[in-house]
């Protein structure tokens, strides 16, 4: 009996199966009738076929943009495009991982950059260039010449080198010595021309090193210098000073001195201030419990003044992480302590400062003098709801704080005496990738230069305004834009070069004091690249752009379409569905809806919830559902008194069923209807907010295009760059338009020609 029944159970289940198959089947065959007599109407819309066509090569342009766009969705014009300036470059020995270029400047008064060097960690080797005035033999022109290089041996496993103009200009090369808990390092000192002087022991491997601070004095090239090592609880110090005239053939006097903190962990780079200030100099270091500053003690010869000795001397005084009684998070890394530069050597102390950055986006500056807290501040920066701080950095004006927002870079200037980012929240830049080089201030130019990840090389004036961005030849840069010195003095003019390392293995080395000529017109340039549609003034192929632009605008519009069209619906179906209580309720949140200030509202929204493109879409659907809604509803109550509504009804549907299963797919043209239209809403918006400083400024977008057109200023006198995006904005949403006209023909058959 019990074979007899699953006998016969298993063909009531293939019948089962077997009715829902077929059923399915008749539905898709539904849908597909439906479509094809959808499309013999639609067909004999021109303008609905023409809107289609377009928006069907917009479509194809979006997917195949990796492939067919002229270039890289990255790509920067190089520097030979977009910088007339002077350059150099030179291949430089394969397979090696280059770590830095220092420019070699001369002991005299202007330290002219006399030779090139680079280095790499990796290798412990060094290779300097000669550096020359070249004359053009037609012109007066001066320009940089590079000659042959000169290999110079380091010691093994090179860890620290470091360069300082001092007397003669000197170089420290650290190489740790041994492993575990008794490892120790070398310090070795080498003068301008790498020939060996002497050797220090530091007595641990070092975690941090100080600023390399030389101290203040009317003769930049014989002040004190002072230079730091700290691990996690130990400090060594190193202090020169120049040698006497009565001194001959005596490189100068060095002097050591060490000191160990057990019941804290040093956290970031030890600062040293060392000069002719009230309290004298001082050392200061970051740890987990707060900054403790030691002052420095000064042995002085009695009738000279010169300095005999130097040593640490006691703890002057110590902050704890709290601001109000409140604790805060001190951001660890090796550039989290900054001393402010006074202005001018006569500025009073407290001005002073010795700040330190928190990890929820706040600079916290101390008296040096004191330790009491001068100010506490979060900048400000408009347009800009989360930043992360990655160091800080002094100018001659400025705290400079260097961080990222999203996946830009971001470079502010924060006034020393209050903390605020300039007098209007101005003084501020982000940029395409992280900073991966400190910003180098250059006096007499008024510039920083700086450069990313990405390989772009910056430069910005000291309102922290780009002046020019390019790419060095050779697909950027692998290490960061080093400022390396002048090549002449002539009247005004100053030669001051930078250098990095490129992709393709070759120093590249370039004047600041160039013409930035981009955006460029279309054409063909030095580089032999060609710009179909010009670039934008960072260097971006705006052909490419605007490629790579469709796909965040159909992102945009189909998804943000969707959302409001699924809202507005299923709000309009119950509205329509329920007449009671249910239906007022919501046709008068409809009503409120409809009766907000749509942009102002929209602003407000981006402003809060922070520029992306997963914001704009939300807070477009949210905002955009009211019209469509009161249009499904008004269907809803015409076809809810027809007859098949009634039949199912008495068939004892439910109500969900009778809202979704009966009354839906009549009122889905009319959603389809509308949210074509929306579509072109939404890419309009997208514009709009983006255009307003509210776009997404990590994605490639045609609203994106704009805004940095309008703040670059190029706005009247860059056709190439206004026109690309503004036309693909106007096409796109023309196009979404035609075909919505032309389904709604579809929709309302009184609306057809005869």
């Amino acid at each position: 009996m019990k074979n007899d029944s699953k006998s016969d159970a298993q063909p009531k289940k293939t019948d089962a199966r077997g009715e829902l198959q077929e059923a399915s089947m008749k539905t898709f065959r539904r849908i597909l009738v439906a479509l094809r007599g959808t499309w013999k109407i639609y067909r004999r819309s021109l303008t609905g076929v023409t809107g289609l066509g377009i928006v069907f090569g917009f479509f194809i342009i979006a997917i195949t943009a990796p492939w067919t766009a002229p270039y890289d969705r990255d790509f920067k014009a190089p520097a030979v495009d977009t910088f007339i300036a002077d350059y150099a470059t030179r291949d430089l020995p394969e397979n090696v991982n280059w770590s830095r270029v220092i420019g070699l400047t001369a002991s005299e008064k202007d330290r002219p950059l006399e030779r090139v060097m680079i280095y790499s960690a990796d290798e412990g080797s060094v290779i300097g260039y000669p550096v020359t005035r070249g004359i053009g033999e037609e012109t007066d022109e001066i320009g940089i010449e590079i000659g042959s290089p000169a290999a110079i041996e380091l010691p093994a496993n090179l860890r620290y080198l470091e360069y300082a103009h001092f007397y003669r200009s000197f170089f420290f090369v650290l190489s740790p010595d041994g492993e575990g808990e008794n490892a120790t390092a070398t310090l070795y000192e080498y003068d301008y021309d790498f020939i060996y002087l002497r050797e220090h022991e530091v007595p641990f491997v070092p975690l941090y090193s100080s600023n390399l601070w030389n101290g203040f004095s009317p003769l930049y090239q014989v002040g004190r210098l002072a230079l730091a090592f700290a691990d996690e609880h130990n400090v060594w110090m190193i202090n020169k000073r120049p040698p006497d005239f009565t001194e001959p053939g005596i490189d100068g006097v060095t002097f050591t001195n060490s000191l160990t903190i057990p019941n804290a962990t040093i956290v970031g780079n030890p600062l040293v201030v060392d000069g002719d200030f009230a309290n004298g100099s001082m050392l200061f270091v970051p740890t987990d419990e707060g900054i403790k500053a030691y002052s420095l003690n000064l042995t002085r010869a009695a009738l000279t003044d010169r300095v005999l000795d130097i040593t640490i001397d006691r703890l002057e005084w110590e902050s704890n992480h709290t601001i109000d009684g409140e604790t805060f998070e001190p951001a660890t890394g090796n550039d989290m302590l900054i001393f402010q530069y006074p202005y001018q050597p006569t500025t009073a102390l407290g001005k002073e400062t010795v700040a330190i950055a928190t990890t929820d986006g706040r600079i916290i500056a101390y008296d040096r003098v004191t330790g009491s807290m001068a100010w506490s501040s979060k900048p400000i920066l408009p347009g800009i709801r989360e930043f992360e701080i990655s160091s800080l950095h002094s100018s001659p004006d400025n705290m400079v704080i260097v961080g990222r927002t999203g996946e830009r870079g971001l470079i502010v200037g924060l006034d020393p005496e209050t903390g605020r980012v300039g007098s209007n929240n101005s003084l501020f830049s982000t940029v395409d990738g992280y900073l991966n080089s400190a910003p180098q201030y250059v006096k007499g130019q008024y510039r920083y230069v700086f450069s990313t990840d990405k390989g772009t090389i910056y430069l910005a004036t000291d309102e922290m305004q780009i002046n020019a961005t390019f790419s060095a030849p050779g697909g950027g840069a692998v290490t960061p834009a080093a400022f390396l010195g002048n090549i002449y003095i002539e009247g005004s003019r100053a030669g001051n070069y930078f250098g990095v390392i490129t992709e393709d293995g070759s120093l590249f080395v370039e004047t600041l004091t160039g013409v930035n000529i981009a955006p460029l017109h279309p054409g063909t340039y030095p580089s032999g690249n060609y710009y179909p549609l010009g670039t934008d003034y960072e260097g971006h192929d705006i052909l490419t752009q605007v490629m790579y632009g469709t796909r965040a605008e159909l992102l945009v519009g189909v998804s943000a379409a969707f959302f409001s069209v699924v809202i507005g619906t299923i709000v309009g179906l119950v509205a329509g569905f329920y007449s009671g209580i249910i239906g007022e309720l919501l046709m008068r949140a409809t009503d409120v809806m409809l009766s907000l200030p749509y942009l102002v509202i929209m602003l407000l929204f981006a402003a809060a919830f922070g520029p992306s493109l997963f914001n704009i879409i939300i807070i477009f659907a949210i905002l955009s559902w009211a019209g469509i809604a009161r249009v499904i509803r008004s269907v809803t109550l015409s076809t809810r008194k027809r007859a098949f509504v009634d039949a199912a009804i008495v068939a004892g549907a439910s109500d969900t069923r009778l809202i979704f299963r009966h009354i839906g797919p009549n009122v889905i043209p009319y959603a389809f209807l509308y949210m074509t239209f929306m579509i072109s809403g939404a890419i309009v918006t997208e514009a709009i907010l983006a255009f307003l400083g509210f776009g997404d400024p990590n994605a490639i977008t045609w609203g994106m295009m704009l805004q940095y057109l309008q703040i670059s200023g190029h706005s009247l006198d860059a056709p190439w760059w206004l026109l690309p995006p503004g036309i693909a904005i106007t096409l796109l949403s023309l196009a979404f338009y035609l075909i919505g006209r032309a389904f709604d023909e579809v929709v309302n058959p009184r609306l057809r020609r005869r």
